[in-house]
């Protein structure tokens, strides 16, 4: 990995005009998306100007594959922020093997864990919100969370748990929700998590607004200035800020109604107790309906009582069968693969 990112700073240094990423593919087939170095390098101020100290640049930790927007990006900052990077490879939890962490400089030279963490100490981190909750599950990693200043996570939706316990464990870290796409190179709006907060502000030199749908248009450098529109519905709170509501295109069809998927995840999620990496729902093909409630969990709870549990849904969102498995597959990004048939 520290290769791949040694060849990225090289392409910038280099004065590359243009960079090529993926989409992570949670919502069809990946696609590629071409950036311009002025994009990338606006979107890199921006995030300075957002959420750190433009005089003091944070060191960060990049745990993210450098194949997608989250962890190229980290490498972009590094190379306009003139500031080193720790580089380490993704996994679920990143930080149960933080010593093999590699420090990569502005010039492309490198130092091994043990030669430079005490003197370039990483004081910020991105995380997907899957990451966060395996790293508070486990007593050794989650002490190193106190040692972050800010902390940022994205590629997919929170917790009110997650939420709950990064506000009430560790007051003195910033924990940042952003919000993006690989069309927006990275994120270009956040919500600080603290105490009562759904508003994400977004960053300088954006326009948004929603179409007649209700879903949420962005205009800004890296959509060359035109407007594009994502699958995100929205209320638009104020010019510069807005409250995410859910996704326009991840719905299971059933019976002919419309049951978005991440408002229902996290319904069960907050009645069952259970953290929103352990699970996931999907349409699975019926003969009468269309398509089915699936619910896919790791957990062994009975299934009487999930249905208990759930049964004060309305009855075309109650789950119509539950499917136990090993493990919960996820996309190179992090995301959940929401896979029919596992």
């Amino acid at each position: 990995m520290i290769a791949q990112a040694q060849e990225i700073l090289a392409q910038w240094q280099r004065g590359q005009s243009d960079f090529t990423l993926t989409t992570s593919g949670s919502t069809g087939a990946p696609a590629t998306i071409t950036h311009h170095r002025s994009a990338l390098e606006w979107s890199a101020i921006n995030t300075l100007r957002a959420w750190y100290n433009p005089s003091d640049p944070p060191i960060q930790l990049c745990v993210l594959p450098l194949n997608k927007a989250g962890g190229f990006m980290q490498i972009i900052r590094a190379a306009v922020w003139q500031t080193p990077v720790w580089i380490l490879s993704p996994q679920a939890n990143p930080f149960t093997d933080v010593n093999a962490a590699v420090l990569l400089h502005p010039d492309g030279s490198v130092q091994a864990f043990e030669d430079a963490w005490d003197k370039f100490k990483p004081t910020t981190v991105s995380l997907t919100p899957m990451q966060i909750a395996l790293v508070m599950e486990s007593p050794t990693t989650a002490t190193l969370l106190h040692e972050f200043n800010t902390v940022l996570l994205g590629g997919q939706a929170l917790s009110d748990q997650t939420e709950q316990r990064l506000i009430q464990e560790y007051p003195n870290t910033r924990f940042i929700h952003t919000f993006g796409t690989t069309e927006t190179a990275s994120h270009f709006a956040g919500r600080e998590i603290i105490p009562g907060n759904s508003d994400y502000c977004i960053a300088p030199d954006t326009q948004i607004r929603t179409n007649e749908n209700g879903e949420l248009m962005v205009c800004n450098p890296t959509t060359k200035n035109q407007w594009l529109t994502l699958h995100d519905k929205v209320q638009i709170i104020a010019p510069d800020r807005f409250r995410w509501l859910q996704r326009s295109n991840l719905y299971i069809n059933t019976g002919g109604i419309k049951v978005a998927v991440e408002p229902l995840e996290e319904f069960i999620a907050h009645q069952l107790q259970w953290p929103l990496y352990s699970f996931y729902c999907t349409g699975k093909s019926h003969p009468v309906y269309g398509e089915q409630i699936t619910l896919f969990t790791t957990h062994h709870t009975p299934t009487e009582i999930v249905l208990k549990t759930l049964s004060n849904l309305p009855s075309f969102q109650q789950p119509k069968e539950i499917v136990r498995i090993q493990t919960i597959a996820t996309l190179p990004s992090g995301k959940i693969y929401r896979n029919p048939n596992p």
